[in-house]
């Protein structure tokens, strides 16, 4: 099946948080004012500058860092030169906060096919679990000891592989303690339209609109962008020809602008020849990386099939992801090359630390962020509190672009997963498929790394086209 506009469930919003994101927008400028930060610290910027002339953002779907790491290198040992903030020995979460005597659940191994089930994630879920940083009312809040389960080593060897051959940063938080629409936004932006925040959309026709009027007001990187000289794409669809085209009329288009994963969709200016130029199929940046034009920015968005999102097998975003790792290691820009993987929040699985509170919004829950790269330490694991601000911030740091609003210009840079004191860029590791991949794999500074069993990239290709089928994801 071919892929269509990703979009939420159809849930009508309540008519009192309609209100109460109408009173936010008229107490706040619709967009923040470009601000300049404070200047980081010159020598690792200026060190990345001359080394880094490709930032690549693949955001992946909905899992926590514990779900995915939170067994990971525990101890140090030959293949954990540094140990990770995972699950604490002896964790058990209680069934009941309010009732201690129901008794606790500990977190569990899951299988690969046991997810069957997207757990609830939004505004409100995500506030019960939190509970006020306790991050004790997971139960109550997704309804399923599901959200206890985590995968390790053997359910998802290649994400841990990655983390072991490169890098990785275990105190990484969403941008919200809410849903994929809000995570997107903080790619681009400082802050997302209030709107995006709140209640899943495609049920209340004002709130739409709402949003539309936010979203065209929210200040974001690809302006900056358009005014400098670096190059940039997103890697995912073809966008219609107009903005009316996105918002309204019969056809599978007219969902786009709410389309989850590709915000910008919503935004009118999106739709001048000029910025819509540059939303290209993501097949596209399989024959970019192997032909030396990649951009200089650039964000690649997964299908529904390749994202993790449950209920999808990992195996199947594991190898998408694997195989867009190949496709730079065997690019001729890959010794200028860093790919920052990512989840965009907490899909309703437990996670034990509390994240920051930054603002009335955040920080969400904690997910996972993997570097990728020949100036990546190998199996570096850096402590550092980090947001999707992080990245944006070393966008705009990199390519000498004023930083947007408040949170970008605070956002640390993640720069701790790099050595730029190496004697010279770090050769590919090709990785194989799911299916024969194993943790751990040989360590690149041993010298014993297998030849991998593939010899031409897993690209496969989706278009939008009208005649797309939709498919709703959060």
């Amino acid at each position: 099946m071919r892929e269509g506009v990703r979009s939420g469930p159809r849930r009508s919003a309540r008519p009192g948080l309609v209100i109460a994101i109408v009173a936010l927008c008229l107490l706040s400028p619709a967009g923040l004012p470009r601000a300049e930060a404070a200047p980081p610290p010159n020598s690792a910027v200026a060190q990345f500058d001359a080394h880094i002339s490709h930032i690549v953002f693949l955001m992946q779907e909905n899992h926590a860092y514990d779900n995915l790491f939170g067994t990971y290198c525990p101890t140090l040992g030959p293949y954990c030169p540094n140990t990770a903030t995972g699950i604490p020995p002896g964790t058990c979460v209680p069934k009941d906060p309010a009732r201690p005597s129901l008794g606790c659940l500990r977190p569990y191994n899951l299988t690969l096919g046991q997810v069957n089930t997207d757990l609830p994630h939004d505004w409100t879920s995500t506030h019960s679990a939190w509970n006020s940083g306790g991050m004790n009312n997971f139960l109550h809040a997704e309804g399923s000891p599901l959200t206890f389960g985590h995968y390790n080593g053997s359910t998802v060897p290649l994400y841990w592989d990655l983390a072991e051959e490169y890098g990785l940063a275990d105190h990484l938080f969403a941008g919200s303690q809410s849903y994929s629409l809000s995570q997107h936004w903080y790619m681009f932006s400082s802050l997302p339209p209030p709107a995006a925040q709140y209640t899943y959309l495609r049920g209340n026709l004002s709130l739409d609109h709402l949003y539309y009027n936010q979203s065209n007001g929210t200040a974001n990187l690809v302006s900056s962008l358009q005014n400098s000289s670096a190059s940039w794409k997103y890697y995912d669809y073809w966008l219609p020809a107009t903005y009316n085209q996105s918002i309204g009329g019969s056809t599978p288009l007219s969902t786009v602008a709410l389309d989850y994963w590709n915000p910008l969709a919503a935004r009118a200016q999106t739709y001048q020849s000029a910025i819509r130029s540059h939303f290209v199929p993501r097949s596209t940046f399989f024959s970019d990386a192997a032909s030396g034009a990649l951009p200089n920015v650039s964000w690649i968005i997964p299908t529904v099939t390749d994202s993790d999102h449950p209920p999808e097998n990992l195996t199947n975003g594991q190898d998408w992801t694997a195989s867009v790792v190949d496709a730079l290691e065997r690019s001729p820009e890959w010794n200028s090359t860093v790919l920052f993987v990512t989840w965009d929040e907490y899909g309703g699985f437990y996670d034990h630390l509390a994240p920051p509170t930054v603002d009335a919004y955040g920080d969400g829950f904690r997910v996972p962020l993997l570097a990728i790269g020949p100036w990546v330490r190998q199996g570096v694991v850096d402590h550092q509190n980090l947001s999707f601000s992080s990245i944006l911030h070393l966008m705009e740091a990199r390519f000498h672009l004023p930083c947007i609003g408040p949170r970008d210009c605070a956002a640390r840079l993640p720069l701790g997963l790099f050595d730029f004191r190496m004697s010279g860029p770090r050769a590919p590791i090709l990785f194989p498929t799911n299916a024969t991949a194993t943790y751990p794999m040989a360590l690149e500074s041993s010298g014993r790394l297998p030849p991998p069993d593939r010899s031409a990239n897993f690209s496969p290709s989706y278009d939008l086209s009208a005649g797309a089928t939709l498919s709703s994801s959060s």
